[in-house]
């Protein structure tokens, strides 16, 4: 049994002796006591990792503490010690963050003993979602996050022992040609085949990222000199190059990289970012594998053929862009009870792209509202066909980006697209990630209060990724949340996984929510949600993102296996 260190914070000499004692008699034994009479430092308790929970008698200093410990993202349990029941209190100073609390004269050893371990497995549950919302679910790489957090700590350590940091950008040349010829299955592998080539070729101290699709980032820290990176990037090159097997055929792949240096060509993480992406397009439009690193005399024509950027602006001039759906299967009747709807680009070329090969680009290019109004009236109109098609009860689900809710006109312009459209508002869904409420919560909330009087109703996406306050929880008009495939990936055999599923399960059933399970893709999985009361699951088990026209089919199907009547 893992012991836990419990900080008890109180004047009061009595409540360290009593809790002291109560601790003590837990059988088994897993509660190790650390005692103060005030919190001299608080932010360094609240971030000490040895601290596994914090119980504390309320006072005028209590309300200060909660929000610092928001403000500093502080994962660690605060259990407020009150005079007496007092339900009012206790309400709000959950709102503020507090965990839990306990009443002097009811301390009963079973009810404190209950109150910490739901706490600190609480506690666990959290670390582990911020470790694993830094990664990548299928390479184990970092991902976006992990990556900008990991890039701006070599910054920092470059700047305090004056040394460089390069940054290499890789992408795949026609990598959807993969997807299209051989299939996700096989395109996952090999993505997978390349992540870990390129580890091999790092160095200790350097790191790779997956920023998305067929997108790395490699950190390489304490560089020389140019030539060093030269070289691994060359290295790389090979690895990359060397041929696999992919459905029992020998398939090669071209790669292009582009390097930016810390802090010769730049001193902001986004500008070395982007220096080191625009590098890799110079590169990617020369025939072959090849690697550029950034300079001031690169020109990559913006406006050319080969621009990512020109080719954005045609795709919105030219309605390239369209939506696919992914059903959602209520697990207790098995019905089709709702539908993602997700982004793909029909490039001429490339064909299908997913939305992590350019939407990045195209919030750099300010597109990324019209291309969102286009979403939200494509999918009001698909909610409407879906109901002429005699498939009932069924909501349409829409992503929103933090950039549409900073338009003073959103709820004008979805009022209309809704008119317009004959759309019924109660069917309709947006799906707000925990980082674009984290950007701005009352604005968003402002929002949020505006839409729903229209009738439309939110889901919290990827919940577990952001998860820093709690709180936001109980003060947005959120009625699902919906767990990260990241955390279903390798149900029921990670151990970590199924803790956090349970949490956020047993969170949203205290909270009144609705949870919805993605990237389910094996029967063992949907069964594990479903005998641990998650009420609805998407996922490759049911269906991938289909074209709309397709979903009659799908319902027919599901139907059948469920031997019921098509229609209502």
């Amino acid at each position: 049994m893992d012991q836990h260190t419990v900080l008890i914070i109180s004047e009061n000499n009595a409540d360290h002796t009593i809790l002291s004692a109560c601790l003590g008699r837990a059988l088994p034994a897993r509660f190790n006591l650390a005692s103060s009479e005030s919190m001299q430092r608080p932010i360094e308790a609240l971030l000490d990792p040895m601290i596994d929970a914090v119980i504390m008698t309320y006072g005028p200093e209590t309300e200060y503490l909660l929000r610092l410990a928001q403000k500093n993202q502080a994962t660690v349990p605060l259990i407020l010690l009150l005079d007496e029941e007092n339900d009012q209190l206790a309400s709000q100073l959950r709102e503020l963050g507090a965990q839990d609390y306990l009443v002097r004269g009811q301390l009963q050893d079973a009810l404190v003993h209950r109150v910490l371990d739901y706490s600190i497995q609480l506690k666990q549950a959290r670390d582990t979602i911020q470790q694993l919302s830094n990664r990548d679910s299928l390479t184990g790489a970092l991902n976006r996050a992990g990556f900008r957090a990991h890039m701006e700590r070599a910054m920092e350590r470059s700047e305090r022992y004056d040394f460089n940091t390069a940054l290499l950008y890789i992408n795949m040349d026609q990598f959807a040609n993969i997807n299209d010829h051989y299939g996700e299955t096989d395109g996952d592998l090999l993505i997978k085949t390349i992540s870990r080539r390129l580890i091999n070729k790092m160095r200790s101290t350097d790191s790779i990222a997956r920023l998305g699709g067929d997108e790395f980032a490699i950190v390489l820290e304490d560089v020389s000199n140019f030539r060093d990176v030269e070289l691994i990037a060359e290295k790389m090159i090979k690895s990359i190059t060397a041929p696999m097997i992919l459905s029992e055929q020998q398939v090669s792949i071209d790669a292009s990289i582009g390097a930016a240096i810390y802090p010769d060509d730049g001193k902001q993480f986004s500008e070395l970012v982007d220096f080191a992406r625009s590098a890799m397009q110079q590169a990617k439009s020369v025939e072959g594998s090849k690697y550029i690193r950034y300079s001031e005399q690169l020109t990559f024509d913006q406006g050319g053929s080969n621009s990512l950027a020109a080719e954005l602006r045609t795709a919105v001039r030219q309605n390239q862009f369209e939506l696919h759906y992914q059903p959602r299967i209520d697990l207790t009747t098995g019905k089709l009870v709702g539908l993602e709807a997700l982004l793909r680009w029909n490039h001429p070329e490339r064909g299908l792209l997913c939305p992590s090969e350019f939407i990045v680009a195209c919030e750099d290019m300010g597109l990324l509202r019209t291309i969102g109004y286009q979403v939200i009236q494509h999918a009001c109109a698909a909610q409407v066909w879906v109901e002429e098609q005699g498939i009932r009860d069924v909501d349409v689900a829409v992503n929103i980006s933090f950039s549409q809710f900073q338009d003073d006109r959103f709820v004008d312009i979805v009022k209309d697209i809704i008119k317009r459209s004959g759309t019924d508002a109660s069917r309709l869904e947006f799906e707000l990630t925990e980082t674009t409420i984290l950007k701005s919560p009352e604005a968003v909330k402002g929002r949020m209060d505006q839409l729903r009087l229209l009738g439309i109703s939110f889901s919290l996406d990827d919940f577990g990724t952001g998860f820093s306050q709690l709180s936001h929880l109980t003060e947005l008009p959120i009625s699902a949340l919906k767990i990260d495939a990241c955390f279903v990936r390798d149900l029921p055999h990670n151990p970590h996984q199924e803790a956090v599923c349970a949490m956020i399960i047993e969170m949203a059933r205290r909270l009144g929510m609705m949870v919805v399970a993605e990237g389910a893709e094996t029967h063992e999985q949907v069964e594990y949600l479903r005998e641990h009361k998650c009420q609805q699951v998407q996922g490759f088990y049911y269906s991938p993102a289909i074209p709309l026209q397709q979903l009659p089919r799908f319902v027919k199907q599901l139907h059948l296996q469920r031997r019921e009547p098509l229609f209502s």
